[in-house]
C-alpha cells in the first residue's frame, strides 16, 4: 500500500482530531482510515516517559509517526491538522495517541503521568525531532 509521505492541508479534510485518540479501556478501536496512514513500527525506540504537571509540550509535529499508550496521569492534548483545525482531548489511562507524521501535537498535563511511547521507522529523508508549522 502506497501511503502519504504525511498528511498535509490538501488530504486532511477526512479527519478530525479526536480520530487519532483511542480509549482502549473504554472498548474503542482504532478506525481504518488511521491504520491505513501508519508506517511500520520501529521497536527499538519503545520506552517508558514521565514527566511533571509542569512540563508542557507546545505544538509541533514529525516527519515519522508517534504513539503514546498513557499509563498513569491526564493531560490536555491538542492535535492540529495541517488546515489549522483543532480540538483538545483529555486523555489518561487507556488511552492511545495515534499520531501521523504531519499532524500536530501539543499537551498541558493535569497532574504527573506517565506513558509509554514509541515511533514509526522513519522514511528515507525525514526530519527528525520537534518541527513547527506556520498557518
Amino acid at each position: 500500500m502506497d501511503r502519504p509521505a504525511r498528511i498535509s492541508a490538501e488530504n486532511c479534510s477526512a479527519f478530525e482530531p479526536r480520530m487519532f485518540v483511542v480509549d482502549h479501556a473504554a472498548g474503542e478501536k482504532i478506525l481504518p482510515e488511521i491504520t491505513a496512514l501508519l508506517d511500520p513500527v520501529n521497536p527499538a525506540t519503545y520506552h517508558f516517559w514521565e514527566m511533571k504537571k509542569e512540563q508542557a509540550t507546545e505544538l509541533h509535529y514529525h516527519e515519522n509517526d508517534e504513539y503514546w499508550a498513557w499509563a498513569r496521569g491526564r493531560t490536555m492534548l491538542t492535535i492540529r491538522l495541517p488546515d489549522g483545525r483543532k480540538g483538545t482531548i483529555e486523555i489518561g489511562p487507556g488511552s492511545t495517541v495515534y499520531c501521523v507524521r504531519g499532524v500536530e501535537h501539543g499537551h498541558h498535563p493535569l497532574e504527573e503521568w506517565a506513558c509509554f511511547e514509541w515511533t514509526s521507522v522513519p522514511r528515507q529523508g525525514a526530519q527528525l525531532g520537534h518541527l513547527l508549522r506556520e498557518l
